[in-house]
């Protein structure tokens, strides 16, 4: 028996097809060089997440906060199943929530602090409904001692990406102009 030779189709078209099946099966990433920043993110944001290496930037959910969300007692961000704006979560953590299991996940908060241990978790409504929600430290993200300038009525955007393939978001104020934010972070 002889050997086979396999042929590759190694035209433009076919290395793209091919190339772009690896990306959406997050078996390729994009060099976060090569990315492009969301007209939407500010650019110091972008450069945050540049910084802990971060891919596939998303954005999840632009919102007002409601009461809920920024108190102290509550202590959770809810995303609502119908404000998600895009697929964030792999078909594994999606397993994992729909099994009550609490996903951790790093935030960059408005100041642009890193805040470790907070968890993603997945509360159904009903049925057919159900919500998203950071917890844990979630509480620490919204005291006024982290200065992130969070409140009732303040309307936000959260966003998603990839750092080494771990899941991790970013908070950005959408009323806190870019200057007040380089001011936040220079005072922690």
């Amino acid at each position: 028996m002889g050997e086979r030779e396999m042929e590759v189709d190694w035209s433009p078209f076919h290395v793209l097809v091919n190339t772009s099946e690896l990306v959406r099966q997050e078996l390729l990433w994009v060099s976060p060089a090569a990315q492009n920043r969301p007209s939407e993110l500010p650019e110091i944001f972008w450069n945050k997440i540049l910084e802990m290496h971060g891919q596939g930037v998303k954005l999840v959910l632009k919102k007002e906060l409601c009461a809920s969300d920024v108190q102290q007692r509550q202590g959770r961000l809810s995303i609502p199943m119908g404000q998600i704006k895009a697929d964030f979560l792999t078909s594994e953590e999606i397993r994992a929530l729909d099994n009550k299991e609490a996903l951790v996940v790093p935030l960059i908060e408005p100041c642009l602090q890193v805040r470790h241990g907070l968890q993603l978790k997945k509360w159904k409504n009903n049925r057919d409904h159900f919500s998203y929600f950071l917890t844990k430290e979630w509480s620490a993200v919204t005291h006024p001692s982290a200065g992130n300038r969070l409140r009732e009525g303040g309307l936000v955007q959260l966003w998603s990406f990839r750092s080494n393939l771990d899941l991790c978001f970013c908070l950005v104020n959408s009323e806190a102009p870019p200057a007040a934010v380089e001011n936040m972070a220079n005072h922690e």
